[in-house]
């Protein structure tokens, strides 16, 4: 039988003598022989386990995980196919953590366009807006807005199905938060100044390109935005005071701008 010391297999596999130590001591790779001097010898099955150890290691496994594979796969007639068992289980545990990360990304990102949008941080309120969310479903980053049928039609629940969803990484929603975090912390000056219709007319256009040129269902869908006394919008962030204050600028900007309202 042919036998190597520890630094040849740490020459040709890549692996330090203290992770081959290691190895030993959790009892997922051990030497052939072990001689009275106490220096260990490989054979060519140790080496092929450890080519397996370093295969399985590249694809994610952990130590314990490994391990079991080994367990599952002692008998030589059933390696294969415990192998590919092993390998479907990883995909399956990388596909839930892709969901889970993919989840994360998203309230965090809703988080921060939260706080961007209200100009505040009020922890209790993006809690509420997080556990509503979590229980809608997400589909490829965003989740879907739903609007009533019998109050849109066909063309319409078109269009607003593609607004930019604000907790997504889409950048025209990125664009709009931005525009509407500079519009709040200007609120002081007059709707009519010409800082604020400078504002008026980059969020009119920019709405009026999101809505594909309906300004009927631009005016339609805004007005609903508009949170009762007391209660939060449909769309968090867009408060009371702060929709006044757009709703007057934007009307100036029509007014004077020649543009006609719907």
């Amino acid at each position: 039988m042919k036998v190597y010391s520890i630094g040849d297999v740490t020459k040709m596999s890549n692996i330090s003598r203290r992770t081959l130590h290691y190895y030993n001591e959790i009892g997922l790779l051990h030497p052939a022989k072990v001689e009275g001097n106490s220096y260990r010898y490989y054979d060519d099955a140790a080496l092929m386990k450890l080519q397996k150890i370093i295969l399985l290691k590249s694809l994610g496994f952990t130590l314990e995980q490994i391990k079991q594979v080994f367990r599952d796969t002692g008998q030589a007639d059933k390696e294969n196919e415990g192998w590919i068992q092993a390998l479907e289980e990883q995909i399956e545990w990388i596909q839930r953590e892709k969901e889970l990360l993919a989840w994360k990304e998203y309230l965090l990102q809703t988080t921060i366009h939260a706080i961007r949008i209200s100009g505040k941080i009020e922890a209790s309120e993006i809690v509420t807006l997080l556990q509503a969310l979590q229980a809608r479903e997400l589909e490829d980053g965003r989740i879907r807005p739903v609007f009533p049928a019998q109050e849109y039609t066909g063309e319409e629940l078109a269009i607003l199905s593609r607004l930019p969803d604000l907790g997504s990484a889409d950048p025209r929603a990125e664009q709009y938060i931005r525009l509407m975090g500079a519009i709040r912390e200007q609120m002081d000056a007059p709707p009519d100044s010409p800082q604020a219709q400078r504002l008026a007319k980059q969020l009119y256009e920019m709405a009026l390109s999101l809505f594909q040129g309906n300004a009927a269902l631009l005016d339609k869908y805004w007005s609903r935005l508009v949170p009762e006394e007391g209660q939060m919008s449909a769309v968090y962030g867009h408060d009371r005071e702060l929709m006044a204050y757009v709703d007057a600028m934007i009307g100036c900007y029509l007014q004077t701008s020649g543009v006609e309202e719907p």
